[in-house]
C-alpha cells in the first residue's frame, strides 16, 4: 500500500496512508520552528486526522494541540496516560487515553501501547495492512555517567521492547537517534534487530547534519533510511 511520511521537526512527523493523516507528537511552539508548523498545518488542512501524542514532554506535546489542527476535516486523538492527567482539561472528551498493554481500534487502525522506559508509552499500529512503529521516548538512554545497575536496567527494558516490536514485520520505523549518545540511543541496534523497510530516525531536535555523519551505521541491507534535512521533506513509501 503506497504511503508518504513528512518530516516536521525532531519527533514530529506526518504518515499519510490509506486516506487517513497520522500525525504523530507535535510540540510545543517553543520547540516548532514556524517554518515546521507551516508545513504541518498544510498537511492538516482538509484532512481526516489522527493525531498521536507518546507523551507530555513539551518536545513531543503541544497542550494547544486541539487548536493547532483546528484546520483538519475531522480528528481523533490518541494520547498517553500522562498527558490525559496532566493536561486533561485540555482535550476533547473523546480523546483515547492509552496505557502500556492496552490494544484498540482507532477508525479502523489496530493500536496497541507498549511501555516507554521514559515517559508515556510508544505504538504499534495496523494501517490498512501497513506495519508503523512509533517509539516516542522509549530509546536506550544509556547516558555517560550512569551507574551500572541503571545502566543494565535500562539496556534490559529496550532489549525488551526489540523483541516486541520486531516480533511481526514492521514496515515503517520511528525511533530515535539521540547524538548526545554514543549508541545514537540504541538506533544501530533498533535496525539490525528490528529490520524494518523504512528506517525513520528521529531526536535530533532539527539538527538534520547529524543524519549525514551518522547514516553509515544505520545502514542495513534491505532497509531504507528516510535521510531527511529540511521541514516537509518527504519519502514515498
Amino acid at each position: 500500500m503506497p504511503a508518504r511520511i513528512v518530516y516536521i521537526h525532531h519527533d514530529c512527523f506526518i504518515l499519510e496512508a490509506a486516506g487517513k493523516t497520522l500525525l504523530f507528537d507535535y510540540p510545543a511552539p517553543s520547540y516548532l520552528p514556524e517554518a515546521a508548523a507551516t508545513v504541518a498545518a498544510s498537511h492538516i488542512e482538509g484532512a481526516d486526522l489522527t493525531v498521536f501524542v507518546s507523551h507530555s514532554h513539551e518536545d513531543h506535546f503541544d497542550p494547544d494541540i486541539v487548536n493547532a489542527t483546528r484546520r483538519a476535516a475531522s480528528r481523533r486523538f490518541v494520547v498517553s496516560d500522562d498527558v490525559a492527567d496532566l493536561h486533561g482539561d485540555r482535550l476533547p472528551t473523546d480523546a483515547l487515553i492509552m496505557e502500556p498493554d492496552m490494544v484498540k481500534d482507532v477508525d479502523g487502525m489496530r493500536v496497541e501501547a507498549l511501555e516507554s522506559n521514559d515517559m508515556g508509552v510508544a505504538y504499534l499500529l495496523d494501517v490498512a495492512g501497513l506495519r508503523v512503529s512509533f517509539g516516542g521516548d522509549l530509546a536506550l538512554w544509556d547516558w555517560p555517567g550512569q551507574s551500572p545497575a541503571a545502566r543494565r536496567a535500562v539496556g534490559m527494558s529496550w532489549r525488551l521492547a526489540l523483541k516486541r516490536i520486531a516480533a511481526q514485520p514492521v514496515d515503517i520505523a520511528f525511533s530515535n537517534m539521540d547524538p548526545r549518545l554514543p549508541s545514537l540511543s540504541g538506533a544501530p541496534q533498533f535496525v539490525e534487530t528490528v529490520r524494518p523497510r523504512v528506517f525513520v530516525p528521529m531526536h535530533v531536535n532539527g539538527k538534520t547534519h547529524y543524519l549525514d555523519r551518522f547514516a553509515p551505521r544505520l545502514s542495513h541491507p534491505g532497509v531504507t533510511l528516510f535521510h531527511y534535512a529540511n521541514a516537509g521533506d518527504m519519502l514515498e513509501v
